[in-house]
């Protein structure tokens, strides 16, 4: 019997979240299609249904991971005053890899040597995450009336993902001064920006 529409929908809806958390959490080359489609409650043989290669469901993946994050993110900080939101943001983005859900994992900083040799429409995704991060940190800035609100958010996302890439690489037991430091830089970054503000 052949699927409704909305079936199919839900399905390969299923099918991007395996897929993200996977890719996430074993990266690109190491999670399988084969395991994907089985976490997912499937057989490999129906992949291709959905799909037409692992890179798009890489990218879409992606685009899901980054929703989820920036989605996470906007509750988290709603209503709160907008310095409060940016060190909020920054304080769950730090501490994603000790967080229970791993759907708080970035692709940018949990896969970023992956990125680098990935496909163009692998790289767009990533390109359009890191823009939506930006744009996040900067709207709040902005209502700080911070003179470079997006130059400042670039820097703030940059110290994000490279502090977390970090303490990938060194395990739990060493990130913690990357951590605080990275935090602290960014207090800095907000103690000065606030005394430049537009003219």
């Amino acid at each position: 019997m052949r699927k409704s529409n909305a079936e199919t929908a839900e399905t390969r809806k299923r099918i991007i979240a395996m897929a993200s958390r996977a890719f996430l959490r074993h990266g690109f080359a190491g999670a399988g299609i084969a395991d994907i489609m089985v976490a997912a409650g499937l057989t490999q043989g129906g992949f291709y249904r959905h799909f037409e290669s692992k890179e798009q469901l890489i990218a879409e993946a992606s685009a899901a991971a980054f929703a989820e994050l920036g989605a996470m993110f906007e509750a988290a900080t709603a209503g709160k005053p907008p310095r409060e939101a940016v060190e909020g943001i920054v304080q769950l983005y730090l501490h994603q890899l000790q967080a229970e859900e791993l759907i708080l994992l970035c692709p940018l900083a949990n896969l970023a040597g992956e990125l680098h040799h990935a496909d163009a429409q692998i790289r767009t995704v990533a390109s359009g995450g890191y823009a939506g991060l930006v744009k996040l940190i900067a709207a709040p800035l902005t209502r700080m009336d911070v003179a470079d609100s997006l130059g400042l958010a670039e820097s703030i996302v940059s110290l994000m993902v490279g502090a977390v890439s970090l303490s990938r690489v060194v395990g739990a037991e060493a990130c913690e001064p990357i951590l605080a430091n990275a935090r602290n830089t960014v207090n800095l970054l907000l103690d000065s920006a606030g005394k430049i503000v537009r003219q």
